[in-house]
């Protein structure tokens, strides 16, 4: 059975839904073309509510969650947050996270397909340290705020200005109207916010954004529209790009997830000697091709004849004016300015390796 979002069927009435992965989403609310200008341009609200929540508490939150995620979480101060990942010992990816810390918990926010993986992972760290982890499954919604005037359009809602410099840098607001925790954060390269707003009050707030921010310019927007912008912005999603036999070395997240001065943590003998000695055996890579048909995901990838990798993500892009996609390829072939052909029903499609994300 495929998951609905916490606002389902209560979107608008013009929406139009389809599968995406084990979700069931708002692909679009009339002409997607529309949706992703106002993500390049202006401002779009999304539903975002396919993450989970995970409280961390007790007074060895931090040394523990220091020993075992790829950043530096002792470095964080209240309202202050970084992106990480939980690895195995062989450097594979249980969960990529965002943590947020508060005075009295850290927070950790990732996908909801890999929340009760990481929480009985995380379960089984535990030894005789003070912490308590708490679920919050479902309990959440997200409202994504993406686009260039996305804080401009905040500001207008709140009726006042919102202080968050730093990425996954945090705050919470309380009012008669609204209570929410805001996040800087972007889902497709350019500027943009998290809202967690909690479930019952989902509704009333998304209908509030829209009223009062149409007036800004908002517009709400589908996951077609997403999905072109974070592919064009070479950004991996867990369960599309990524999973649990994926490497963390493969996917060029190690830039942003990994901290180099930082102690020892799960699986960090294999992401330093891959970045010391070698590279990985196949890597997340970008693909240009010369048509404007859209391969499937899991399409083959070919070089001279002979499988090099597979297709994870793909799209028509209207800002590059043509076709692109993310996909895996062996060591062989993701050296920039390969030729490459994707294979697409009976035809193969000519395409050209390029560095992520797409310029």
């Amino acid at each position: 059975m495929p998951i609905p979002l916490l606002l389902h069927g209560r979107h608008a009435d013009s929406a139009a839904y389809e599968f995406f992965g084990p979700w069931i989403v708002p692909w679009h609310f009339g002409a997607w073309e529309e949706e992703y200008r106002c993500l390049r341009q202006n401002a779009g609200l999304i539903d975002y509510s396919t993450q989970a929540l995970i409280e961390v508490r007790g007074k060895d939150r931090v040394d523990f969650l220091q020993r075992l995620l790829t950043n530096d979480i002792q470095r964080l101060k209240p309202q202050q947050g970084c992106n990480a990942a939980l690895l195995t010992s062989s450097g594979k990816l249980i969960s990529v996270v965002m943590a947020l810390a508060d005075p009295q918990a850290l927070w950790l926010l990732c996908d909801l397909q890999s929340s009760e993986t990481l929480l009985s992972v995380l379960n089984r760290y535990l030894f005789t340290e003070n912490v308590e982890l708490i679920a919050h499954e479902r309990r959440q919604a997200v409202l994504a705020l993406q686009g260039p005037e996305s804080f401009q359009v905040l500001s207008h809602l709140l009726g006042t200005s919102v202080d968050l410099t730093e990425s996954e840098s945090h705050c919470f607001i309380a009012s008669e109207n609204i209570s929410m925790r805001l996040i800087r954060h972007s889902l497709t390269g350019d500027k943009g916010l998290l809202c967690l707003v909690s479930a019952p009050e989902a509704l009333t707030v998304w209908e509030y954004f829209l009223r009062a921010g149409s007036q800004r310019g908002l517009k709400i927007v589908g996951w077609q529209a997403l999905q072109c912008a974070r592919i064009e912005a070479g950004i991996p999603w867990f369960g599309k790009d990524m999973d649990e036999e994926t490497i963390l070395s493969e996917t060029g997240l190690e830039k942003s997830l990994v901290s180099e001065t930082k102690g020892c943590y799960v699986g960090q003998e294999i992401v330093a000697r891959i970045g010391t000695y070698g590279s990985p055996s196949k890597k997340l890579m970008g693909l240009k091709l010369q048509t404007e048909l859209v391969p499937d995901s899991k399409a083959r990838i070919l070089r001279e004849g002979k499988e090099v990798g597979f297709i994870t993500s793909s799209c028509y892009s209207p800002k590059l004016g043509g076709t692109i996609a993310m996909g895996y390829l062996n060591r062989e072939s993701y050296t920039p300015q390969t030729s490459v052909q994707i294979e697409h029903a009976e035809k193969y499609l000519s395409a050209t390796v390029v560095a992520l994300p797409f310029s």
